[in-house]
């Protein structure tokens, strides 16, 4: 990725292990290879990473962080969203957003209907977004595949570029009453007036959030 400025955003929850563990270990890597209990490095581990850790301001929602984030760093020309849960062990999404067109764009993964209830599902057209719909049931799901077919259809990853024209539509986007403030959700509703590229991966997710088996 070259040289990154990054801001973590988290929930104030964990403001005592930010300053505790995480901001000395993540910023000094000889503090996480000692916490770590492994043998130090020679030289920096990150040597381009400027990471910076703030507490979400505002309604607990993942438009905050982006918006904080974006604040952050002096609202930059484009921002990479990542979020911290969901892992991707046979893939690198940040390199694979980074070489498409410029322009917004996310990541996904190809369609199935038993992992549609935990995801966006994506109606794709000429490989960008035309709609989506938030984690829909099954028979939701069904509608949709007899609708535009499975082909057309993915699902939403927790990775994303944003450019500076979807953070200026963010920043003033207001969702209807019965919409959770979701960014997916915003990223469908600025998908009708400009273009949303979408980027295949077909790695496996590790979902850190998930309960255990």
């Amino acid at each position: 990725m070259g040289c990154v400025r990054a801001a973590m955003v988290h929930h104030p929850y964990y403001e005592h292990f930010i300053h505790a563990w995480a901001s000395r270990a993540l910023v000094d890597p000889q503090g996480y290879a000692r916490a770590a209990e492994r043998p130090l490095p020679r030289g920096p581990r990150w040597p381009d990473l400027d990471l910076r850790f703030t507490a979400q301001q505002g309604p607990y929602s993942d438009i905050t962080s982006v918006l904080n984030a974006d604040a952050m760093l002096d609202h930059p020309h484009e921002l990479y969203v990542a979020y911290a849960d969901n892992l991707y062990p046979e893939d690198d999404p940040l390199l694979r957003l980074r070489d498409t067109d410029g322009g917004t764009s996310v990541i996904v993964r190809p369609y199935n209907r038993t992992e549609a209830p935990s995801r966006g599902v994506i109606v794709c057209d000429r490989g960008f977004m035309v709609d989506l719909v938030e984690k829909p049931d099954e028979c939701t799901a069904r509608d949709l595949e007899r609708e535009h077919g499975p082909d057309s259809l993915v699902l939403l990853e927790g990775r994303a570029r944003t450019d500076r024209s979807f953070l200026d539509f963010l920043w003033s986007y207001r969702p209807g009453h019965a919409m959770e403030p979701k960014l997916s959700l915003a990223l469908s509703v600025y998908a009708r007036t400009h273009p949303v590229r979408v980027c295949h991966i077909s790695s496996p997710v590790t979902d850190l959030g998930a309960p255990a088996p």
